[in-house]
């Protein structure tokens, strides 16, 4: 009878220590621990030229520190194109209606124009772009990557931190995460999410993770 009531309290002891470590990491809200999140990708390509944007919610100042700041809502804007001595401006129009833009600025070392500025991200099928160049003006259609079935931001964070359990719950205290997270829509024919998760060693353990089903692809750990 008192090996029973050991095997019992064993067991007992067990479960509640895998629940509490559960419970410790499903208590923690991921999203606020969130340092960069780019959300919007748009890629538009005709003539010769080939424009990529992207809308981030990113930390100001930037730093992969483990802590997590305050964020400001960015627009960059990358242009190939056929003529590199020309100068180029960029101009559309934001979610509210307002006409954005300007001078882009160009990058010797990709070969390419930048532009950017911060901006509340736009979601739309697509944002039509107008350069401006000499006396010459070009209109392009940008489309988004996204399907609409994309997993959001909170929901790719808890399919994440439900396959690595033990690797959050060995980073959060009760309603505590002692690190920041970034978190990347990327394209390559179908979209994606990297996820960092850099801690105050400053070690950054990175995920791909399939946009539509929150699978793990690959995992590598930096630093």
């Amino acid at each position: 009878m008192k090996r029973l009531f050991l095997c019992l309290g064993s067991i007992f002891a067990l479960s509640f220590s895998l629940f509490s470590l559960s419970g410790c990491s499903k208590s923690v809200n991921y999203s606020d621990y969130v340092s960069e999140y780019r959300s919007e990708i748009y890629l538009a390509e005709s003539e010769g030229y080939i424009l990529s944007a992207f809308f981030t919610d990113r930390e100001y100042p930037y730093a992969h520190d483990g802590v997590c700041a305050k964020k400001e809502s960015l627009v960059e804007i990358y242009l190939t194109v056929p003529d590199n001595t020309k100068e180029y401006t960029i101009s559309f129009i934001s979610a509210d209606g307002t006409e954005c833009g300007g001078d882009m600025s160009y990058d010797s070392v990709h070969a390419r124009w930048f532009y950017s500025q911060s901006l509340k991200a736009i979601s739309k099928t697509f944002i039509t772009f107008t350069l401006t160049f000499e006396k010459e003006s070009l209109t392009l259609q940008a489309n988004s990557v996204k399907t609409g079935n994309e997993m959001t931001m909170p929901e790719v964070l808890n399919k994440l931190t439900e396959q690595k359990q033990e690797f959050f719950a060995g980073l959060s205290d009760k309603n505590f995460f002692s690190g920041e997270l970034c978190v990347r829509l990327v394209y390559n024919e179908k979209c994606y999410y990297f996820i960092g998760v850099t801690t105050g060693e400053k070690k950054m353990n990175c995920f791909l993770v399939d946009a539509y089903t929150g699978e793990i692809l690959a995992e590598r750990t930096h630093g």
